[in-house]
């Protein structure tokens, strides 16, 4: 009976051993069971990183330590929520932004910025580049100023409500504004009408008429000294223009008779008491409604009164060079 009773003891001390050492490989982490978060002292917080957010479970201490165990490269320009040495309490939400590079070129030089403004006018804003309205313009008086524009990594240039990219790149600009004035010509207009009075498919000059001058008042606009755009902002017309006029002709062939008569001179005179290009009597000249003599007039009132007298009496009045016509 004593032999049976103590065997039962060891076999009893073997199992509790057993257990004991079970438990202090747990304890030791050799052994893989999961474990509830809560009990190993983690927390969970949602972490939105540039805008994607996902849960995660952490046992750091403060908002900085959650970034550097998460790997996240931040630096002191970033948008942080909350402060980098906020402590982590569990169901808390934490986000990163990281700021924008932005490369500033003025005067040849280059330097380097993060900002955390998102749109060109909140960048433009924070950089504190110049804009045209610093500048005080006088009205004609040429005046300069500089003006920080946005491209893109590409070099296209942003607007203003236009988001600002990774690596973009502000200039300033020199501007300088100039009024230059100069006289230049106001061009003739040119009108076209039908007449009787030259032959058919023919041209004649009728009026000369004349071109015009003004004075004016450019603006031009140099962007690093270059010429960017150029308008008219005053002007002044000194001389008015006088348009030409031309007569299409649709009559008979004056150009014919008139050589074939007088050889095309305006002014001949024949002793035999004939005038002008179509050889005209006084009686006649008068006939027709002319006034004075022939050679006192050119061709447009001689050949006015030529039209007049083929009208009514056609060929007849010049048998030899009528068929000219």
């Amino acid at each position: 009976m004593l032999v049976s009773h103590l065997t039962e003891r060891v076999a009893s001390l073997r199992v509790v051993g057993v257990a004991a050492l079970g438990t202090a490989i747990l304890a030791g982490g050799m052994v893989t069971t999961a474990t509830p978060a809560s009990a190993a002292g983690g927390k969970t917080v949602t972490l939105t990183v540039d805008g994607v957010s996902s849960s995660v479970t952490t046992t750091a201490p403060t908002v900085r330590d959650l970034l550097t165990e998460k790997a996240i490269d931040f630096d002191s320009s970033d948008i942080v929520s909350p402060g980098y040495a906020t402590d982590i309490v569990n169901g808390m939400a934490v986000s990163w932004t990281p700021a924008t590079l932005v490369y500033v070129r003025e005067d040849g030089a280059r330097t380097t910025h993060k900002v955390v403004g998102q749109t060109v006018r909140q960048v433009r804003r924070e950089l504190e580049l110049p804009s045209p309205s610093d500048a005080t313009v006088a009205r004609l008086d040429a005046y300069s100023y500089k003006n920080g524009v946005l491209y893109s990594p590409g070099g296209r240039k942003l607007a203003s409500d236009q988001n600002v990219r990774e690596e973009s790149v502000a200039i300033v600009h020199k501007i300088r504004i100039a009024f230059p004035d100069d006289t230049v010509r106001i061009k003739r207009k040119v009108v076209k009408d039908r007449s009787k009075l030259v032959r058919s498919g023919g041209k004649r000059v009728y009026k000369d008429g004349r071109n015009g001058r003004k004075h004016v008042v450019y603006k031009k606009r140099f962007v690093d000294g270059d010429l960017a755009s150029k308008r008219i902002v005053k002007s002044r017309v000194v001389k008015e223009p006088k348009r030409r006029v031309v007569r299409v002709g649709t009559g008979p062939n004056w150009i014919g008779l008139a050589n074939c008569e007088s050889g095309g001179n305006p002014n001949a005179v024949n002793p035999a008491g004939f005038y002008g290009l179509y050889q005209f009597s006084i009686s006649t000249w008068r006939a027709v409604g002319g006034k004075g003599i022939p050679t006192d007039y050119g061709y447009w009132e001689q050949t006015k009164r030529a039209w007049k007298l083929f009208k009514s009496s056609g060929r007849s009045p010049w048998p030899v060079c009528g068929s000219r016509l």
